[in-house]
């Protein structure tokens, strides 16, 4: 992972597209001593007051009015005739009606309150996203772990099938190592212990099991279909508050993005993009389409730490696609373990603008090796994927299964060539 990437918070990670880390901004600048407690000098930053300072009241001369000239006298009244009597006399009559109705108006709405009371629109037809989110609801889960040393942590998760599987990040069942127990907490309050079947560190995937059979399951729609634009729903736990929705659209697809604690444990995704609020806590929750189908799993954010290196949603939100998601999951359900998905080669660091990446190594009877890639190739694309930086390229490997047949194009000797490669599959370390 890159260095100085923004790290995690706990159970929610932060993320750069690319790896890059952004530095946490300079703190807000206090104002000198001796002037004004109003931080006028911050503004465009941070336009509130301190509010530890105490209250300025600032006197400001009244402006000298410009002379005028003193009032022309009265005109003499003109003769009241008698039919501007009669005139009056109907004007009043008629002020008098509509003046006593509104009195019997008034008394009838029990006093003077001037709101608008009307009954809230609650019609809701079927395919709305308030049904879609009531049918979701029941397969969503909060994932707790305790143990027992107050460093326990919470997630999110959902049900993958009805004998109980849940799945949820990796790095949210990480938080359950040792002795620390798990508490899976439906939509109704019910809440039933967990265990750990087995995780992926380079896909953040992992499954919990429940000792409950006949769950609802969440449907999964084909993330190969997304295009961006389309409207999206995440379910989760952010911050603990469970069950929380929050609504967007897909922003992106396949962007590389690259999150972790350590080299180690980071994962290298070609993830799904949105800008629903996603906040620590919606780790491991679903993404689900209009129609309440999983189009990926949520699994970190970008974002702008604060003083305390830490930060919220900004709209920059990103999920596992699905159909990855549900290759994973089964390998572990099945085997207890997932694999990995290699090209067999090792590629230069990316330089910033520079189109394609150069490999660096050829792993003996690997996949690149026995399609006849070399050192020194060039790949500039990768299943119509352009390739632009290093990252990309092994996002896009670990999207597809080992066994898939992909073609990559690439540059030898100033010649652009393409060229079908069957990707392999390793243990997941």
């Amino acid at each position: 992972m890159a260095e100085g990437n923004p790290q995690p918070t706990d159970p929610n990670r932060w993320a750069g597209p690319t790896g890059q880390g952004v530095p946490p901004p300079p703190p807000a600048p206090q104002p000198p001593s001796g002037q004004s407690p109003w931080w006028a000098q911050n503004a465009a930053n941070d336009p509130w007051r301190n509010p530890s300072t105490p209250a300025v009241v600032r006197h400001t001369p009244t402006p000298a009015l410009p002379p005028t000239e003193p009032p022309l006298p009265p005109s003499q009244p003109a003769g009241v005739g008698i039919s501007l009597v009669v005139v009056i006399s109907l004007a009043t009559s008629l002020l008098a009606g509509v003046l006593g109705a509104a009195l019997m108006v008034y008394a009838a709405s029990g006093g003077g309150s001037t709101a608008n009371f009307t009954s809230p629109n609650t019609e809701r037809p079927a395919g709305s996203y308030q049904e879609i989110i009531a049918q979701v609801l029941p397969s969503v889960v909060t994932i707790w772990v305790d143990n027992g040393s107050g460093k326990g942590g919470q997630g999110s998760g959902f049900v993958f099938s009805p004998e109980g599987y849940i799945v949820t990040n990796q790095h949210v069942a990480a938080m359950a190592e040792g002795d620390a127990r798990i508490s899976v907490q439906f939509s109704d309050g019910t809440e039933i212990p967990g265990e750990v079947v087995g995780g992926a560190n380079s896909t953040d995937i992992a499954v919990i099991k429940v000792d409950q059979g006949d769950l609802p399951a969440l449907a999964i729609a084909d993330s190969n279909s997304l295009v961006v634009g389309d409207p999206v729903v995440a379910i989760g736990a952010p911050l603990g508050l469970s069950h929380s929705v929050t609504e967007g659209i897909i922003s992106a697809l396949d962007r590389p993005v690259v999150a972790g604690e350590s080299e180690r444990d980071s994962t290298v995704t070609a993830a799904i993009q949105t800008d629903a609020a996603i906040n620590p806590g919606n780790s491991g929750g679903p993404l689900v389409d209009a129609g309440g189908a999983l189009v990926g799993v949520n699994t970190s954010i970008y974002t702008v730490a604060n003083d305390d290196g830490e930060g919220g949603s900004i709209g920059l939100g990103f999920a596992i696609p699905s159909n990855q998601v549900t290759r994973i999951a089964t390998e572990i359900i099945e085997t207890g373990s997932a694999n990995r998905t290699v090209l067999g080669v090792t590629m230069e660091p990316s330089k910033p603008g520079q189109l394609g990446v150069t490999l660096d190594t050829i792993e003996n009877g690997g996949p690149a090796d026995e399609a006849g890639l070399d050192t020194g190739d060039v790949v500039t694309s990768f299943n119509g994927h352009r390739i632009t930086a290093d990252v990309q390229l092994q996002a896009l490997v670990l999207k597809y299964a080992g066994g898939d047949t992909v073609t990559i194009g690439y540059e030898r000797d100033g010649q652009q060539q393409e060229i079908q490669v069957t990707l392999a599959s390793v243990p997941d370390e």
